[in-house]
């Protein structure tokens, strides 16, 4: 009776044992139900939190995306631009240069104008319009006759003072003014080639082209050659008297028009200013 008591005490223990195990794990689960529900629902939380951040972040980063487009394309754009700009200002730089170097010419051109300006100013006023010389028809016979009759050098030869370039200044002067087609010639000298430089006078009459040495118009020389019957001054073809005669014709390096002419080539009115001290002029 004992034992069957002992027995049924150690079933109770056990059943009230497996009860509070069975009791234990129960609530054990339903604690772990309730904590895994809540770390699902803290997960799922933290999910959506992080799918607003991310979807902020997306929003975020397109629009700077987009804005990095503008500025890659801006950049571009200026990129090229910059390119043009730089290129024009390689040609303006050049341009700027070459008006440079234009203006630097002009002005050192003006200066030689204003050069030759003051240097025509030295010439009497209406140099080519003296009413006073005699008018002669542009032809040979009367060239002869007014070397013979009617023109005189105002003085003699004289070196640096009245030699070649002012007795040629004077005669084309007067034969000009006389009604001659007269240019001024400017050359090696024609007898003497390799001593340096002289000057005469060409004419063109209506029958021949005519050189004339001004330096033999002097006094003595006017009156040698005109009781040799020769006409003085001129040049004539296979003059024996004359060496190198045919350089009068052929050998001058300038032609000049006029004084002015003249003056332009040379640079100055020096060599041609016959009138400074004659006739009243200066």
């Amino acid at each position: 009776m004992r034992r069957m008591k002992g027995v049924q005490i150690k079933r109770w223990i056990t059943v009230i044992l497996v009860a509070i195990l069975v009791g234990a794990v129960a609530f054990a689960g339903v604690r772990m139900t309730y904590m895994q529900a809540q770390l699902i629902k803290s997960l799922q939380d933290n999910y959506e939190l992080l799918s607003l951040q991310h979807a902020r972040f997306q929003e975020n980063y397109d629009q700077l995306y987009q804005k990095y487009g503008k500025l890659t394309s801006d950049y571009e754009s200026l990129e090229s631009d910059f390119g043009s700009f730089s290129s024009d200002y390689d040609v303006l730089k050049g341009r700027i240069l070459e008006l440079q170097n234009s203006y630097k010419k002009l002005e050192d051109e003006n200066k030689e104008l204003r050069s030759l300006l003051d240097q025509y100013e030295e010439v009497p006023h209406a140099y080519y319009s003296v009413e006073e010389l005699p008018s002669y028809s542009n032809h040979f016979n009367e060239l002869e006759y007014f070397l013979n009759f009617e023109f005189t050098l105002p003085r003699n030869y004289e070196i640096n003072v009245f030699d070649c370039s002012e007795a040629v200044a004077y005669l084309e002067w007067n034969l000009e003014n006389a009604g001659f087609k007269t240019y001024i010639a400017v050359g090696p000298i024609p007898w003497e080639p390799d001593s340096g430089y002289h000057a005469w006078v060409i004419v063109y009459t209506e029958e021949h082209t005519v050189a004339i040495e001004a330096t033999a118009l002097t006094g003595e020389y006017k009156f040698l050659r005109f009781f040799m019957r020769r006409t003085p001054g001129i040049v004539y073809s296979n003059d024996l008297l004359i060496p190198g005669w045919q350089n009068y014709y052929e050998g001058y390096d300038h032609l000049f028009k006029n004084i002015y002419e003249a003056s332009r080539s040379h640079g100055s009115i020096e060599e041609w200013n016959w009138w400074e001290g004659y006739w009243g002029f200066k």
